[in-house]
């Protein structure tokens, strides 16, 4: 019996081991396909083929491989992969995404006990929220860490299922692969991990959100005090409906700003048309009642938006505040990006098509860094109007 019993456990075994490796070579078919579509994207027309650097990006995709035979479960983090596999190019207006709309049915969960009062002393390790999810991050080993659910008010975030993939890299900072709440999956290149942050992402151990901003229109005036106006953009898309409706914010609300100081809030906004912005640009630098002009990114500030951040930031007035933005700057998909899927159709690729200008090569992939950054302590208008910094 026990001889018939340890033949089964063999059996069981090797269905495993060899559903690991089919579902590794399945990733490694797509990468193999994605390396044949990244060759559209004027990025890579720019930063390979005239470069001469085919050698290199064909090592990389190699080093991916390698990671991707590795790693136990690859086939539910395979579109990270691919997405650090196109990082090798700094553009980020270079995407990858699923082509399916239930995708949060191929999210991993955890198969070990989560036990949260047996958390690593490490600095990594610990609690996590994001809203109304909490997350416990687990340390595997020196290289690796888990984010596994413990609540949501999502069903299908239920307890157990894996929302981050977080490696070590050798310099210190971390690779960083999250599930966002609809499912679909994000690569973070580089991020840094301090003081209760997980950079690049919500996920914060104090669960405060100072450095986020929900708009509840897509354009703000206030009067915050007698020295202060603020604008808030939450958009900067290119449809005909918005750019009416900021030509006509614009009109009403420009001719009144007379104030000394003046908060230009840009977070959260992924950009869009620098044209919607370029009326508000105009403004200021002809207003000479404004003395200061500050002008709020986070990690989500990004292309047309981080644009409208460094025209300002020629007006020798403005200080840019607050956190690194997204860095999606030196290219663009014109007025048509490079779209088509992978041989299975499980991946949609949207390329860039446009390259802007080389002077924006310093931001790509790294954001805009604020000349005063803010902490996550308090409000970030209140930090610059108590300060004036």
């Amino acid at each position: 019996m026990i001889k018939y019993l340890l033949i089964f456990s063999f059996i069981i075994l090797n269905i495993n081991f060899l559903s690991a490796q089919t579902k590794s070579s399945d990733c490694v078919k797509e990468l193999e396909g994605i390396s044949e579509l990244i060759k559209n994207a004027k990025s890579y027309k720019r930063q390979i083929r005239r470069e001469n650097k085919k050698a290199e990006f064909e090592k990389w995709k190699e080093e991916i491989k390698k990671e991707i035979q590795n790693d136990s479960l690859s086939s539910y983090f395979c579109l990270g992969y691919l997405k650090k596999y196109i990082s090798f190019i700094k553009d980020k207006h270079n995407s990858i995404y699923y082509a399916s709309d239930t995708i949060s049915l191929n999210v991993p969960t955890y198969k070990k006990a989560i036990d949260t009062t047996k958390v690593d002393k490490d600095s990594i390790s610990g609690i996590y929220y994001m809203g109304t999810d909490k997350i416990m991050v687990q340390k595997e080993n020196n290289q690796l860490w888990y984010g596994i659910t413990l609540e949501s008010d999502l069903e299908k975030w239920s307890k157990g299922k894996i929302r981050l993939r977080i490696h070590k890299n050798p310099n210190g900072d971390f690779d960083v692969y999250e599930f966002y709440r609809s499912g679909s999956l994000a690569y973070h290149k580089d991020v840094e991990i301090s003081k209760g942050r997980i950079n690049s992402t919500f996920w914060n151990k104090q669960n405060k959100y100072f450095f986020n901003k929900n708009f509840e229109e897509n354009f703000t005036y206030k009067a915050i005090n007698s020295s202060f106006d603020y604008i808030g953009i939450k958009s900067l898309k290119r449809i005909t409906s918005l750019m009416k409706e900021a030509d006509d914010f614009y009109s009403k609300y420009l001719p009144t700003l007379n104030k000394e100081n003046i908060i230009i809030d840009l977070r959260n906004n992924t950009g869009g048309a620098i044209k919607q912005a370029k009326p508000l640009i105009k403004a200021l630098k002809r207003n000479k009642d404004v003395k200061r002009i500050y002008v709020l990114i986070n990690f989500k500030t990004a292309s047309a938006a981080e644009l409208t951040a460094l025209e300002l930031k020629k007006d020798k007035r403005t200080i840019i505040a607050g956190e690194n933005s997204f860095g999606a700057v030196e290219y663009g998909y014109g007025n048509n990006s490079f779209s088509d899927k992978t041989n299975s159709s499980k991946y949609e690729v949207d390329f860039s098509t446009k390259h802007n200008c080389r002077k924006y090569t310093n931001y790509e992939g790294i954001g805009i860094t604020p000349d005063y950054k803010l902490n996550n302590n308090t409000d970030w208008i209140e930090q610059i109007v108590k300060n004036k910094l």
